[in-house]
């Protein structure tokens, strides 16, 4: 197959989870008497693991001092900071910006979604997770923007500002008044922090094409999709953090804490190479001789005994043989 061919394939993950819903419907489709034997192999397909493209903070620090687009900017700007979703970033309302908010530092709220889906799916999904249904920009248009709840509790969160985030949060709602007093008959305010000049929302395929264009110009940064910065913020968080999942469950938005464990434990390699060095420092130290793990370097990120505790409780088994190891020494 062809690199596009490859693309459009289902992964082992995908195709495992397909896998374990067939056989639970059919099986309860025999249990109810409708059929005499599920169709459903017992094996099923293997998970397949991706090792994940991320950016180190230099590469953050740099990509984003080189995106001159203001949408692109400020969109990459949140995403670094508070580890959002597509859908999470042009859902943004000015109404959930709080400048003041936490002693001056000011924060944003996490509390919708927005996705363009198709009519006829429309038409099942329940109303009451719809917020609001963009007018249609095409006629006969097959597909709806909609403003949607968050899909789960925990994605609804609080985030906090950087300075640099604040200003800019200030220069783009001031651009957007002004925007709207050059022709405010022809402005048509969809209500959204992200919006095109004339008022009208900026959807989450504009976010990507404008990233896609960025990258096709700028080679010199390692290839990854858009949600790759959601990656690399959550997995910056936790090695700064020293390992304090619940403090980046809070930021991420992930519905537990093992599956934050689960998904970004295994792309930390920076982390398992120095977990190796001092491995091997400690264990081959002569007697009497300080581990160390017992003297941290100055500005080093540790992790309690009690946040490894917390990642052992429902970790799958790889990340808890590494989180032993990370215990013994």
């Amino acid at each position: 197959m062809g690199e596009k061919q490859k693309r459009r394939t289902l992964s082992g993950t995908t195709i495992h989870e397909v896998h374990r819903l067939l056989g639970t419907a059919f099986q309860y489709a025999v249990e109810w008497g409708i059929i005499i034997k599920s169709p459903v192999p017992v094996d099923s397909p293997k998970k397949s693991t991706q090792e994940r493209t991320i950016w180190t903070v230099d590469e953050m620090r740099a990509a984003l001092d080189s995106m001159e687009d203001p949408v692109l900017h400020l969109a990459v700007h949140l995403t670094l900071v508070g580890a959002l979703r597509e859908g999470e970033i042009v859902g943004l309302t000015p109404d959930d910006i709080n400048f003041d908010a936490a002693d001056g530092i000011g924060t944003f709220r996490i509390n919708k979604s927005m996705q363009r889906v198709r009519k006829e799916a429309l038409n099942q999904v329940d109303d009451g997770c719809i917020i609001k249904i963009f007018p249609d920009k095409l006629e006969r248009s097959t597909t709806s923007l909609i403003l949607k709840s968050t899909k789960t509790a925990s994605s609804c969160r609080t985030i906090f500002m950087t300075s640099a985030l604040k200003e800019e949060l200030k220069k783009w709602l001031g651009q957007m008044a002004a925007d709207e007093s050059k022709d405010p008959e022809r402005y048509r305010d969809s209500g959204m922090l992200f919006r095109l000049p004339n008022g009208l929302a900026i959807e989450p395929v504009l976010i990507r094409k404008k990233f896609l264009k960025w990258q096709d110009a700028h080679p010199e940064f390692p290839h990854i999709v858009f949600h790759g910065l959601r990656h690399s913020s959550a997995t910056y968080q936790l090695m700064i953090s020293g390992g304090d999942v619940k403090a980046v469950q809070g930021t991420t938005g992930h519905a537990t804490a093992d599956m934050l464990v689960n998904t970004y434990a295994h792309i930390q390699q920076s982390s398992r190479v120095e977990l190796g060095k001092k491995f091997e420092e400690g264990f081959y130290a002569k007697p009497g001789t300080p581990s160390p793990q017992a003297v941290p370097a100055e500005s080093e990120p540790t992790i309690s005994v009690s946040a490894l505790v917390e990642l052992l409780k429902n970790a799958d088994p790889e990340v808890k043989a590494q989180l032993r190891l990370a215990l013994l020494t």
